[in-house]
């Protein structure tokens, strides 16, 4: 079915929620929209892509995948953004595992069951870089 992103309120942290089966141009179309909505911004966005509602096949996975590792903005390669995932689907595995290749770009992806987890990971993450800069 598609995407719904949604910024959180006075975070730099975008939910982009899956529904349906999702197909590798749903993330195409999932890339092109977040690279328009960070365009112009400073700093590291976290992007939350939550699949907890969401399926797709083997293929699209890895169109998906080949997507990513040509570094298209608003992709998971995309140095703007540190992409993590939420769900518990095989998908998420393969294609987590597959970032992670060195062909596909090294790409870590931290992953985590429920969005509440994935909120609070983001949350210090980006604590963590605002220490740095006032230290």
């Amino acid at each position: 079915m598609g995407f719904n992103m949604e910024w959180v309120a006075n975070e730099p942290i975008l939910i982009a929620t899956a529904t349906g089966l999702i197909a590798a141009d749903d993330f195409k179309m999932m890339f092109d929209t977040v690279a328009k909505m960070i365009d112009g911004l400073d700093g590291k966005i976290y992007r939350i892509a939550d699949y907890t509602a969401a399926d797709s096949s083997f293929m699209d996975i890895i169109k998906t995948v080949k997507v990513v590792s040509t570094q298209s903005a608003g992709s998971t390669a995309d140095p703007r953004i540190q992409t993590v995932y939420v769900g518990t689907s095989q998908w998420i595995s393969l294609a987590r595992t597959a970032l992670q290749q060195p062909q596909f770009g090294g790409i870590m992806v931290p992953t985590f069951h429920d969005l509440a987890d994935a909120l609070v990971f983001a949350r210090k993450e980006i604590a963590k870089a605002q220490e740095q800069i006032s230290a």
